[in-house]
């Protein structure tokens, strides 16, 4: 039932209330009272968030309610259920001996619920059920079981409100490490996130989270190159009429759609006007032939492809576009694993720095991706051997047809005309695209041969040199 109701987002309708108070006995008035607390909802809207913090959250609701339960049942200690009693308001008593006899009533039952032949025992469960029946509500229409009730249950709600205002400030956090490490088993506790060697990673990882989500120029640009779609390989695409956004010739059709103005002018003619109908099917009316782009082969959805980050290094990317870009990409691999998309982010700066991180279904080098969030920026900027470490992973099975995403300041050239003419010669067969993001720079540099997206932004960082507002001053 809480299943339903928290991790699915169902309410629990229940029909028959007298039938369901038969079997479930005193758990009715713990459930619409735990339903109707303030708590509830809030469980709910991070269990809708999170299918993980719901679960964690059920983890945590259920052994309180059992608690509950069990303080009254035989089993429970004296000690116990007398430190308990000393937390409810005065007054109290009478609720409280009819609350515990329905509750030992609706163990009973629990524990007589195995199957048994026989006509007795069936009458018996009856009876055992109408006399149930009668207590519960005899105990639900009695002045202040509510409060009785509120009274009782305070604690438990102290603990998931705790839960809850844990949740909505290290949800995202969470949710981001089961993307790195889906094989792990997060108990989504504070305690896990203070574990070693963890600890550090995730404050920076935090930090830059929140960076992103404070910055909606930032977010505008990397939703739009996240969402881009993969392109059929160019021998998959040739000229065809079923397409139709270039002229090829002038031709006789009987084909409205595509009349040259000449035509359409007889109209406005009474004797030029049946010269037209008599054209029209006859098929000589002068139109236009159009031809375009048509994908070969059986119809398929294109699938969303995966993206290759180019990331810049270099000395002149420390200090605040060093934080810019370090949200930007942890921003772009949780948008490509939560869709299940390969990346592979690459850090180049002079020929001799190159390091290569791979987030695929192959691979997932999750540990050095969060060290990377730890990297200080530092030496020089090579354009060329970035490049050709793009188009050495765009041959590979994972990678085919991929995006290119630079970011960088655009301190470089590309000056190797053997890496251009392969990348011209890749793009053409893949019909890969290249987004370059250019921080704090005038222009893209030498990436304006090859970007087909060119974003200008510049970063102001705060008077604490702990935040900054990233502000788009160019797209192209």
């Amino acid at each position: 039932m809480l299943t339903f109701e928290i991790l699915f987002g169902q309410p629990y309708e229940i029909k028959d209330p007298e039938r369901f108070i038969g079997v479930y006995g005193a758990f009715y008035p713990i459930f619409l009272t735990l339903k109707n607390s303030r708590a509830w909802p809030k469980l709910q809207k991070i269990a809708k968030k999170s299918r993980g913090a719901g679960i964690a959250g059920l983890e945590i609701l259920l052994p309180l309610i059992y608690d509950i339960m069990e303080r009254f049942s035989e089993s429970s200690t004296s000690v116990s259920r007398a430190k308990y009693l000393k937390e409810l308001d005065t007054g109290m008593d009478a609720i409280l001996m009819e609350f515990e006899k329905i509750l030992k009533d609706t163990l009973l039952m629990w524990g007589n619920s195995s199957p048994e032949e026989g006509r007795n025992f069936q009458e018996t469960r009856n009876s055992a059920e109408l006399t149930l029946q009668e207590s519960v509500l005899g105990f639900m229409q009695k002045d202040g079981y509510q409060v009785f009730l509120e009274g009782l249950m305070e604690g438990l709600y102290k603990r998931i409100s705790e839960f809850v205002s844990e949740m909505e400030e290290n949800l995202d956090l969470f949710d981001t490490l089961a993307l790195l490490f889906p094989g792990r088993n997060w108990s989504y506790s504070i305690k896990e996130l203070k574990k070693e060697p963890f600890y550090l990673q995730l404050k920076m990882l935090k930090s830059y989270s929140t960076f992103f989500e404070n910055n909606p120029e930032l977010r505008r640009i990397v939703d739009f190159i996240g969402r881009q779609e993969f392109d059929p390989p160019s021998d998959r695409i040739s000229l065809s009429p079923f397409g139709k956004n270039r002229i090829q010739t002038v031709r006789f059709s009987d084909s409205i759609n595509n009349l040259l103005p000449m035509e359409a002018a007889k109209l406005l003619n009474p004797s030029l006007k049946r010269k037209f109908y008599a054209d029209m099917l006859e098929g000589k009316l002068l139109s236009y032939q159009l031809l375009g782009k048509h994908y070969t082969g059986p119809p398929r959805i294109k699938p969303r492809g995966p993206m290759i980050v180019l990331v810049d290094t270099s000395g002149s990317m420390h200090g605040a576009p060093q934080t810019l870009v370090k949200s930007a990409v942890l921003a772009m691999a949780k948008r490509m694993l939560s869709q299940q998309r390969n990346m592979k982010v690459i850090l180049f700066a002079s020929t001799s720095q190159h390091l290569e991180i791979e987030l695929s279904s192959r691979k997932k080098m999750s540990e050095k991706f969060l060290n990377f969030l730890l990297y200080t920026f530092g030496g020089g900027t090579d354009f060329n051997t970035a490049l050709a470490s793009g188009l050495k992973s765009l041959k590979e099975k994972d990678f085919q047809g991929a995006d290119l995403f630079f970011i960088t300041d655009g301190k470089s050239e590309i000056s190797d005309e053997l890496v251009l003419a392969r990348w011209e010669e890749t793009k053409k067969k893949y019909n890969a695209k290249v987004y370059s993001l250019i921080v704090g720079g005038r222009g893209a540099g030498g990436l304006s041969k090859i970007s087909d997206y060119t974003y200008l932004v510049e970063m102001e960082m705060s008077s604490e040199g702990t935040d900054g507002v990233v502000r788009l001053i160019e797209s192209k």
